[in-house]
């Protein structure tokens, strides 16, 4: 008589304990003490067995019919922006100390990778709102002085037949000197309404409007052509392309590979750059758990990747970060670009740009290496079946 098999992985699973259970470890102490561990350096120190210290210290693309509605706003300014007041990262540099270098960034951002939440689910509206935030050097009449600029943006990607996308900007809009110093040099400089960026190649000529509180009014714009929602590099897409995307990293990373290749004539930065770009704008889009975690493995791969450690995000949310090495910014110096991600649910938290070292101007107008130069943070990110409501 034949005997039944053991079935041996079940055999093993109910023999797991359960402080084991992986059920268990999302958004847990142990799940971030794994964490700590991977960013502190090589597991196998005693000196890396110890708890990681806590380390002090944009991207949902519209169709490209969007960017031309945006108009000078998408031509002259950095995306995403830094936080109203100018903060300053605070941490040392990303270059010193075991727990900075890219092997423990590429490590942790795998890790990360691997808690995506992995709850499917759908909509009729993907709805995505943040707040953003950018910092802009002037240079009037000779003198320099910053201005900052907030505003919270609300999109809905219609992915039913017959819906609409919309992308609502400017909500709760501000323009302002940075500090008071700013203000009293734009004062100096004779109140001008329209203000001139510095190291603007196309004049940089934005309607900012400041005596009159810096306020402007919402702008509601339709950004689907048809059956196309978003935009990946050059391509606008449809849902149906969205959710062709491949969960797998190397497959993604070829994509995205033949799309920079499609969008050199129009990107301005580096490859690598780019990459991370687009990477990070798929974690914000209607795609498949699967096209997160593979995001971010893409997002591991890229030369140069490092980890911050803890850190906190511009609307007070902890997470982990992960920097790039600093390039040049025109207007600003050199910077990097950050990314900081929830590691318990793989959520991008936010992006944003830190100054690394200022030019002349940038220094004559008060900023310092660690100034959040722009920043984008996720507020919320989910399925619905609701039109967003739009102002009137």
């Amino acid at each position: 008589m034949a005997h039944k098999r053991p079935d041996v992985m079940k055999t093993l699973a109910d023999a797991r304990p359960e402080a084991l259970d992986p059920d268990h470890l999302a958004g847990s102490a142990r799940a971030r003490h794994d964490l700590g561990t991977i960013l502190a350096g090589d597991p196998r120190t005693p000196e890396s067995r110890r708890p990681a210290r806590p380390f002090a210290w944009r991207w949902a693309l519209p169709v490209a019919a969007t960017a031309a509605a945006a108009g000078v706003l998408v031509a002259t300014l950095p995306q995403g922006g830094p936080d109203p007041e100018g903060s300053r990262a605070t941490a040392g540099s990303a270059t010193d100390g075991p727990r900075h270098t890219p092997e423990n960034g590429r490590l942790a951002l795998l890790t990360v990778a691997d808690r995506v939440d992995r709850a499917a689910d759908e909509g009729t509206y993907w709805r995505l709102t943040t707040r953003s935030s950018w910092v802009g050097v002037v240079d009037e009449a000779g003198s320099a002085f910053a201005v900052v600029a907030s505003e919270k943006q609300a999109q809905s990607f219609g992915v039913r037949p017959g819906t609409q996308s919309l992308w609502v900007s400017g909500l709760d809009s501000t323009v302002r000197p940075r500090t008071e110093r700013d203000a009293a040099r734009w004062r100096a400089a004779g109140s001008p309404k329209d203000l001139t960026l510095a190291g603007s190649d196309s004049g940089g000529r934005l309607g900012l409007r400041m005596e009159s509180g810096g306020k402007k009014k919402p702008t509601v714009t339709r950004t689907n052509g048809g059956d196309r929602i978003a935009a990946l590099g050059a391509r606008n897409v449809t849902y149906a392309d969205l959710r062709k995307l491949p969960g797998d990293s190397a497959k993604l990373q070829e994509f995205l590979a033949d799309l920079y290749e499609e969008d050199r004539g129009g990107e301005s930065t580096g490859r690598t750059e780019w990459m991370w770009q687009q990477a990070a704008g798929l974690i914000r889009l209607p795609v498949k758990p699967a096209v997160r975690a593979a995001a971010y493995r893409v997002i591991a791969g890229l030369p140069g990747i490092r980890s911050l450690g803890e850190v906190t995000d511009p609307l007070g949310r902890e997470g982990v970060g992960f920097a790039l090495p600093a390039s040049d910014r025109p207007g600003y110096g050199t910077g990097r670009s950050e990314l900081i991600v929830d590691p318990a649910t793989g959520a991008l938290l936010a992006d944003r740009e830190v100054l690394t070292k200022p030019d002349a101007t940038a220094a004559e107008a008060g900023l310092r290496a660690g100034t959040v130069v722009n920043y984008t943070a996720t507020v919320t990110a989910e399925w619905t079946d609701r039109q967003l409501e739009t102002p009137r």
